[in-house]
């Protein structure tokens, strides 16, 4: 890896983390601020919006390490391997998160069965996103394999140590194999979700709302139907690195380092793309900042 590529991604890196952070911290506060868009989807994706800023603070420090070592000391440090655990954590707990937002709603919308009002429902939702990432990551840390990367697979950031004996199996079960789960899932539930939708259309010859279904989800909530795609957005570039590097398929230097400035971005970047979507699209939410 060459300082001048490590540098320009670290502040990538850095620049990503540092507005997703503060796009984050607006979620956090427009929740707090505005009651009545505080029902249970808003709540869901308050805790994801929580891990996604856990995530661009990990990778942000990770970057201050960079600036501070450089090339010369690249070992796994204990500030490199708290630094995995951070961000292997709220990763995996990210999913988790983008799981539940769309079993939930098509649970309520589809099947007219709102988990918010079942009490050990409710509380298997919000504990699971939680322990299973603590306790796929401790495992992780109790094996020793959390550390330095080296870029193989990550960005300026610690993830996986890269000289540890199943390293393919140790990224698989610390996000990758997670992370293309949560793809499939989301987006079957949201197909699912748009024939529905479809379906009432054509049977009441008007549009169906949300809220029509169960009166505690909002009609701007059905904005979360496409949230599986800016997730897709921003991670696909890590998942084909990883699937590149897998298969030992070399591309061009150009391509490659494409592909890690990408990567560097959309990583850090999801608290910014939950910004974008459920923040400035939410016309509600909207109205009230401009008030």
């Amino acid at each position: 890896m060459s300082s001048n590529l490590a540098t320009v991604t670290s502040i990538i890196t850095c620049s990503s983390a540092s507005v997703s952070i503060l796009c984050g911290l607006a979620i956090l506060w427009s929740y707090r601020q505005v009651p009545h868009i505080q029902n249970y989807t808003r709540y869901l994706l308050v805790c994801l919006t929580i891990a996604d800023i856990f995530t661009a603070y990990g990778n942000l420090i990770s970057t201050f390490r960079w600036f501070i070592i450089g090339n010369s000391k690249e070992t796994n440090d204990a500030y490199c391997v708290a630094q995995s655990f951070i961000t292997t954590t709220s990763t995996l707990s990210s999913f988790f998160w983008t799981t539940s937002i769309a079993i939930y709603l098509f649970s309520a919308v589809a099947l007219r069965v709102n988990i918010a009002e079942k009490r050990t429902a409710k509380i298997a939702m919000t504990v699971i996103p939680i322990v299973i990432p603590v306790a796929i990551t401790c495992v992780a840390l109790g094996n020793d394999v959390l550390g330095e990367d080296k870029y193989s697979g990550s960005g300026p950031w610690c993830w996986i140590k890269g000289d540890v004996s199943n390293k393919l199996m140790w990224k698989l079960v610390t996000g990758k194999a997670w992370e293309m789960m949560t793809y499939m899932i989301t987006l079957v539930i949201y197909i699912l979700l748009k024939f529905f939708k479809c379906r009432k259309n054509c049977q009441r010859h008007g549009r169906f709302r949300w809220s029509d279904s169960d009166t505690n989800i909002r009609d701007a909530d059905d904005t979360f139907e496409i949230s599986w795609l800016f997730l897709l957005i921003a991670r696909i570039w890590g998942t084909l690195r990883f699937i590149l590097q897998s298969f030992d398929v070399h591309l061009e230097e150009s391509v490659n380092n494409g592909l890690l400035y990408m990567q560097c971005f959309g990583d850090s970047s999801q608290a910014f793309w939950n910004f974008m979507f459920f923040f400035t699209l939410d016309a509600e939410l909207r109205e009230h900042v401009c008030q």
